[in-house]
């Protein structure tokens, strides 16, 4: 398995265009082949039994949903496919296209997590 996730800042003022957003663009990339899309929102954020939550990580404002975006593949391979049947490489740019004047892109944290062991370990990526 293959996911993308995305954590997005979310205000209050536009959670309603967010959400209506997010919802047209799972079922583009579903009509596409991606096996899900949900958007969460945060329950917990704060950690729990001194662990750190999301809070501890990204900042967020009174005013603001912390929502996060999952969108699963089959694998790495079913990514591209799905990404290019939709006319582009990277789900980032994707989704950069339809939400940028709802939120700050530059708030908005991704990352892709796969089941198979990695290529390239984390330690030499961030170099």
């Amino acid at each position: 398995m293959f996911t993308v996730i995305c954590f997005f800042r979310v205000k209050d003022s536009q959670l309603d265009s967010f959400l209506k957003m997010a919802r047209q663009s799972g079922e583009i990339l579903e009509s596409h082949g991606t096996l899900q899309h949900h958007m969460f929102f945060s329950h917990e954020a704060t950690g729990r039994q001194g662990s750190m939550g999301m809070l501890n990580l990204i900042e967020v404002e009174e005013d603001e949903e912390l929502l996060l975006g999952q969108t699963l593949f089959k694998d790495e391979q079913h990514y591209h496919e799905v990404m290019a049947s939709i006319g582009f490489n990277d789900i980032i740019h994707y989704l950069s296209n339809h939400i940028k004047d709802i939120v700050e892109m530059n708030k908005v944290v991704t990352s892709t997590f796969n089941t198979e062991k990695p290529e390239t370990p984390i330690s030499e990526q961030l170099n």
